[in-house]
């Protein structure tokens, strides 16, 4: 399977679990629990981690499909185009993810310590990607000039757009998306635990 397939075969097979989430959780917020705090909790907490997991599989189908774009284009501007919603992709799941850390957090120390060191290592390998690919200096300023809207002074449009247009940006973007990858993992694994856990408790 070369790269091209490989994109595609994630492409078609993440979207599927997103489709399937998101009827999951159309469902689930239609449940009544009478009565039961205990099983309300549990609803409301497994509501909550699978926004999550779909929250990221839809940023990782954004940049995979980048990536696709990156390696099906033919001209200049394709090329741009491509790079350019990869970095505001970037910067927009980041931004969402620093606000829900806290929340995130909290909820793995107080139901899944287990999983806290894995959680601690993503937050490690987060910092350390904005570090290799200048999050703030070079992926933020191209948002604010460039990326999320035509700034007035086109020069500098531009200039930043041709400023990202080079190869490290195409390994900035693959990054980002094995990082994706590794959040999606830890919390299909976090669900299991979550499943097998409901499913223990109505056993008994």
């Amino acid at each position: 399977m070369n790269q091209r397939e490989n994109v595609i075969f994630n492409i078609e097979h993440y979207q599927n679990e997103l489709f399937e989430s998101y009827s999951l959780l159309k469902f689930l917020e239609n449940q009544i629990i009478p009565n039961n705090q205990e099983a309300e909790k549990e609803l409301e907490l497994t509501i909550k981690h699978i926004k999550y997991i779909s929250f990221f599989t839809s940023c990782f189908l954004d940049i995979a499909t980048t990536i696709k774009g990156l390696i099906d284009c033919e001209i200049d501007w394709e090329r741009k185009f491509y790079l350019k919603n990869g970095f505001v992709s970037i910067y927009e799941t980041i931004n969402t993810f620093n606000k829900h850390q806290k929340e995130i957090l909290s909820l793995i120390s107080e139901d899944y310590e287990s999983f806290e060191p894995l959680y601690k290592d993503l937050q490690k390998k987060l910092k350390a990607f904005k570090k290799e690919h200048k999050y703030e200096e070079v992926i933020g300023k191209f948002r604010n000039t460039a990326g999320a809207h035509y700034d007035e002074n086109f020069v500098e449009y531009f200039t930043s757009l041709n400023g990202i247009d080079k190869p490290n940006s195409v390994k900035t973007i693959s990054d980002f998306s094995n990082f994706l990858m590794s959040l999606i993992d830890f919390w299909s694994k976090l669900i299991d635990v979550l499943h097998q856990e409901s499913e223990n408790r109505r056993k008994k």
